[in-house]
C-alpha cells in the first residue's frame, strides 16, 4: 500500500534526477502490461524452446528491473506450448515460415491492448542465414525470442536486455521523431541501440537505474513509451488521515466497548 505522499515525494525524486541529467530514474510504479507467453516445441511435444535462466524466468526479473525507470511493470502469463516443427525455427526469407505467419497463425494479429511472447529456437532474418536474438513489432503487441542464441550469451545466463528492448518497439520505440538511425538510439548505453551496438548487462547489478547504466531510457523515451495502449494504469489504494472529529468518535467508540466488556 502506497501512500499518496510516498509517491509524490518518488516523483519528485525522478522529475529531479531527470533535469539533472536528462536521463529517466525509476518512476512510480503506475502502469503495467499482459505478456502472454507461447513456447514453440516440435510436433512431438520435445526440443522445446528454452524459458530463461534459473531464477529469472522468461526474463521477467530483469525486464521489469529495466522497465522500472519508466514506472511500467509486466504481468507474465504462460498460455501454452505450441507443437510446430515448421515454426520452432523461424526463417523470415522462407514464405510461411517468418515471424508474422507464427504471430498470424497462433497469436492472430497483433494487439493493441497486450503483448504476444512466442519463444522459439533460432530467428533467420534473410536468405544469408543472419540471425537475431529477437523481433518485435512497431507499435503494436507481438515478438519473439531465438532463445537457442540468446541462452547461449554469457555462460548460459543469456541475454538479458533482448525481451526488454524488443517491448520497447511494441511500445513505438524507437521512431525518428526521438532520434536513432533505423529505428534504433546510436547510444550504446540505451535500451534502444541496436544489438550490434548494445552496451549487455551480465547481471541485475549492471542495469539502469540502479546499477552501472546499461539500458538506460530518455525522458524522452519514457514519456513516449507510456502513451501506448498495451498499457493500462495501476491504482493504489489510500487510507486518509483522520480528521479530528473521527479521532474523537473513535475515542468514544473504544470507551463504549470497554466498558461493555467489563460489565457484560
Amino acid at each position: 500500500m502506497t501512500s499518496y505522499f510516498s509517491r509524490l515525494s518518488l516523483a519528485i525524486v525522478f522529475i529531479t534526477g531527470v533535469l539533472a541529467s536528462g536521463i529517466a530514474s525509476a518512476l512510480p510504479i503506475t502502469k503495467t502490461a499482459t505478456i502472454n507467453i507461447y513456447q514453440l516445441c516440435d510436433n512431438a511435444g520435445a526440443n522445446c524452446a528454452a524459458t530463461g535462466p534459473v531464477g529469472d524466468t522468461y526474463f521477467a526479473g530483469s525486464t521489469n528491473n529495466i522497465w522500472e525507470q519508466a514506472g511500467i511493470i509486466f504481468n507474465f502469463n504462460f498460455v501454452s506450448k505450441i507443437n510446430s516443427s515448421a515454426f520452432l525455427h523461424i526463417n523470415d526469407s522462407v514464405t510461411g515460415d517468418s515471424f508474422g505467419d507464427l504471430q498470424l497463425t497462433y497469436g492472430g494479429w497483433p494487439s493493441y491492448t497486450s503483448i504476444d511472447l512466442f519463444l522459439v529456437q533460432t530467428i533467420t532474418v534473410d536468405s544469408a542465414g543472419h540471425r537475431a536474438y529477437g523481433e518485435g513489432w512497431l507499435g503494436v503487441g507481438g515478438l519473439v525470442m531465438g532463445m537457442q542464441d540468446i541462452m547461449g550469451f554469457n555462460g548460459g545466463l543469456g541475454r538479458i536486455d533482448t525481451l526488454a528492448h524488443e517491448i520497447g518497439h511494441n511500445f513505438g520505440l524507437q521512431p525518428s521523431s526521438l532520434g536513432g538511425v533505423d529505428w534504433h538510439s546510436t547510444n550504446p548505453n540505451n535500451l534502444m541501440a541496436s544489438g550490434s551496438i548494445r552496451s549487455v548487462p551480465t547481471t541485475l547489478s549492471d542495469i539502469s537505474p540502479n546499477g552501472l547504466g546499461y539500458d538506460q531510457l530518455t525522458l524522452a523515451q519514457v514519456n513516449y513509451a507510456r502513451q501506448s495502449s498495451l498499457l493500462s494504469n495501476i491504482t493504489y489504494d489510500t487510507i486518509p488521515e483522520p480528521t479530528s472529529s473521527a479521532l474523537f468518535a473513535i475515542a468514544l467508540l473504544t470507551l463504549g466497548v470497554s466498558r461493555y466488556r467489563k460489565f457484560g
